[in-house]
């Protein structure tokens, strides 16, 4: 499950993020009341967590991306629409 904490409960009670963490819940820190970050338990196997984050946040881009077509009609673009868009994109880079 996961557990919501302020981020002044953040910083009075630190340790009871912790122990969250170590039961294997995920903690959302939030500021406002909207949600600003999350928390994970690190083991020692560092470098493999950060790359499986990595995955599913690309993963979380490419499905944002396919939703935004959808509601804005592009998934109809033929091969050649979609070649000239990126064409036009490349050239507005320069």
């Amino acid at each position: 499950f996961m557990k919501y904490i302020a981020t002044r409960d953040l910083r009075s009670n630190p340790s009871a993020v912790w122990e969250t963490l170590d039961e294997g819940s995920e903690v959302i820190v939030t500021v406002n009341g909207k949600p600003k970050a999350i928390m994970i338990r690190a083991d020692e196997d560092l470098e493999f967590l950060i790359k499986a984050i990595s995955r599913a946040k690309a993963e979380l881009a490419v499905e944002r991306m396919r939703l935004q077509s959808l509601k804005n009609g592009l998934n109809s673009l033929s091969s050649e629409e979609i070649e000239r868009e990126i064409s036009e994109s490349r050239k507005a880079d320069r």
